[in-house]
């Protein structure tokens, strides 16, 4: 039984080889058929010369002036701290006490010290549903102010409870989406518009407020490159 077995066996596995041997062919030359470019390896946007990654970036500059721009391109921050924020009052009372108490420590760079410093704080936003997904003139006005307004060209959700500033629950679903969606542009636009810096991170609007060590802080984490 074990010798006729064995020339049955033989048999198969060379029926089997010459099914697999065209498969393997076949998925070797689209493999290589579906090869990209050099200059094209990075997907979409997170292609430096991809043109959706400058226009994206264009946009979410599109309220800091160009010379502010250039001068964070000289500047070599240790740490880059984006805060996702809402185009609304609650929240922009929220910023202007961090500007106003937080960020007047030594080391963070803002429009006061021609944006010198450890640290370089940005507020990140999308198109808030309650403006009709545009952004507000006081939205403008602040950013104008401030050069400190990153305009992600997103929407925000739509709040679907009754959550407010300060209360614990959820804003619903769409609103988190929104947020997922701001912090994950954020990280997406942040290495390209600072390719020097050492730390890039996120904070929340209304938690930074409180912590008044986040410079020195943030400053010992980049240094030991955690």
């Amino acid at each position: 039984m074990a010798k006729t077995k064995l020339p049955t066996m033989k048999r198969r596995m060379k029926r089997i080889a010459v099914l697999l041997i065209p498969f393997i062919v076949a998925t070797i030359v689209l493999s290589l058929s579906f090869v990209p470019a050099d200059d094209d390896v990075a997907p979409g946007p997170n292609n430096l010369r991809h043109p959706r990654a400058s226009a994206a970036d264009d946009a979410a500059l599109a309220y800091i002036p160009r010379r502010v721009v250039d001068t964070w391109s000289r500047r070599e921050y240790l740490v880059l701290l984006g805060i996702p924020s809402t185009d609304d009052e609650a929240r922009r009372t929220r910023r202007n006490l961090q500007r106003s108490k937080c960020w007047r420590f030594p080391g963070v760079a803002t429009r006061a010290n021609d944006f010198t410093g450890a640290m370089l704080v940005l507020y990140v936003l999308g198109r808030h549903p309650s403006h009709g997904y545009d952004y507000s003139a006081a939205l403008l006005e602040e950013a104008a102010q401030w050069n400190d307004v990153v305009a992600l060209p997103m929407n925000e959700g739509r709040v679907t409870t009754n959550k407010t500033v300060g209360q614990y629950g959820s804003w619903g679903d769409e609103a988190n989406v929104g947020i997922g969606r701001k912090t994950y542009m954020w990280f997406d636009l942040a290495p390209r518009l600072f390719p020097t810096a050492r730390c890039i991170t996120k904070g929340d609007s209304p938690g930074s407020a409180g912590r008044l060590n986040v410079v020195p802080g943030s400053s010992t984490l980049c240094k030991r490159g955690s």
